[in-house]
């Protein structure tokens, strides 16, 4: 019997053993289980302006891995607003969460509960990008700082649709002229577009520097900007009913025939075109008599236009609230910086002029960039904290022909407008005469 026993625990000793031994061979085998984890700290501020608030409550973090495209959302404990020497306090820690070690942009999202508990709940959001989530040498765990800010959901004009890369002719060539902007009419109420202005973002996404002065807080810093004709507030020439849209392009011709591209559009009957007056007689631009044309304000071009076709900016619509001639002469509205270029021991201040316009100009905001690719951001995230893309990849040849479009919620039969493209819009086939619906 006792030989019996002495074998049955042999055995039992020997499979426990094996077992141990093949989870042991099966974790180093086993890629996933060899990521290393590591413990984030996360700290948020919220924004000064913030006031009769009472606490920020269904508080959920998301972490993207910038290097392998997935992410990981938490939820986080209510967080009860303090006084602090009289004033909000504007710092807050939240709990620590575990990730695998990595590159990551991380978003917060949140809702804002008033003392005054007849105002509405609002939305506060706040961000951090590219931060490296690794102990240090030695052994402290990363932390995130994550800068909060209030939405700014419009409720009025929206940008419903923007194509920068134009389809392809019957031989397979590039084809600029065709590109387009949408505006629409996302209220109940008729809306007039006088002095409506489009803007590009002086900076570009897949060229990311430690600009000064830096001033994405409070402008937007630009390279182009032109406007439609009238003043806002003051002129009633150009209506735009509820649910209807404006379309402004680069060249109101019909770019359908023979002499053009007959795989792109019709666009002679768009409401405006831009019109460049280049100082280079080899590009010039087309100007359609019938088409009325937008007014140029600034441009750091020497010839004509043409919108980033990769999409790798931000635009923006908006009205100036000063007129054209302040905009063009007032420093305020000027934006001088630099960056310092350093290759090796080489080091070199690189200077640059541009134009800023005042974010409170500002009524709708889209980042373009390539999908999975964004780096930094080009305007305030208050303006836009997500982005949309017609680019998969860098240079993808797919991307002609295609469009970045608002969704339609049919239940209120309106357009999507959280402030974040990445939800708002959809990649999708150009139609400069979509129905949304």
């Amino acid at each position: 019997m006792k030989m019996k026993k002495l074998f049955y625990y042999s055995m039992l000793m020997f499979a426990v053993m094996t077992a141990i031994t093949s989870c042991s061979d099966d974790d180093k085998n086993d890629p996933v289980k060899q990521i290393k984890q590591t413990k984030v700290g996360l700290e948020m501020t919220i924004p000064q302006e913030l006031s009769g608030v009472t606490q920020l409550k269904d508080i959920q973090v998301k972490f993207y891995n910038v290097t392998t495209g997935r992410d990981v959302t938490f939820n986080q404990k209510d967080v009860e607003f303090e006084l602090e020497g009289g004033k909000l306090k504007t710092t807050y820690r939240l709990d620590s969460v575990k990730v695998a070690e990595g590159l990551y942009n991380i978003d917060l999202d949140g809702t804002i509960v008033y003392a005054d508990t007849k105002k509405p709940t609002g939305k506060l959001h706040a961000t951090a990008m590219n931060l490296n989530l690794v102990p240090s040498a030695a052994g402290i765990d990363p932390s995130a700082k994550l800068e909060g800010f209030l939405a700014n959901v419009s409720n009025g004009f929206v940008i419903s649709e923007i194509c920068v890369s134009g389809p392809l002719t019957p031989k397979g060539k590039q084809y600029i002229g065709d590109a387009y902007f949408r505006i629409t009419n996302n209220s109940d109420e008729t809306l007039y577009a006088d002095g409506l202005f489009i803007a590009e973002s002086e900076f570009n996404q897949m060229l990311q520097q430690d600009y000064k002065p830096d001033v994405r807080s409070t402008y937007m810093p630009i390279d182009y900007l032109t406007r439609v004709p009238g003043t806002h507030g003051v002129d009633k020439k150009y209506p735009v009913k509820p649910g209807e849209s404006i379309l402004i392009c680069d060249n109101a011709i019909n770019h359908k025939d023979e002499d053009h591209n007959p795989n792109s559009w019709d666009l002679s009957k768009a409401n405006f075109e831009w019109y460049d007056e280049s100082t280079n007689p080899a590009f010039t631009d087309i100007d359609n008599p019938n088409v009325e044309n937008t007014i140029r304000l600034f441009t750091t071009s020497l010839t004509i236009w043409i919108p980033h076709n990769r999409g790798f900016k931000s635009y923006a619509i908006g009205f100036l609230t000063v007129d054209d001639n302040t905009f063009k002469t007032k420093e305020e509205y000027k934006y001088d910086y630099s960056y310092t270029f350093v290759s090796g021991s080489f080091k070199r201040e690189m200077n640059f002029n541009a134009m800023k316009i005042p974010n409170t100009w500002i009524i709708d905001a889209v980042n373009l960039a390539i999908k999975d690719q964004k780096k930094w951001d080009l305007i305030s995230p208050s303006l836009d904290y997500g982005y949309t893309w017609v680019c998969e990849v860098d240079r993808d040849k797919n991307r002609y022909g295609k469009a970045v479009r608002r969704k339609f919620n049919a239940t209120t039969k309106k357009l999507q407008d959280t402030n974040n493209s990445e939800y708002d819009f959809e990649t999708v086939k150009a139609d400069p005469f979509h129905v949304f619906k």
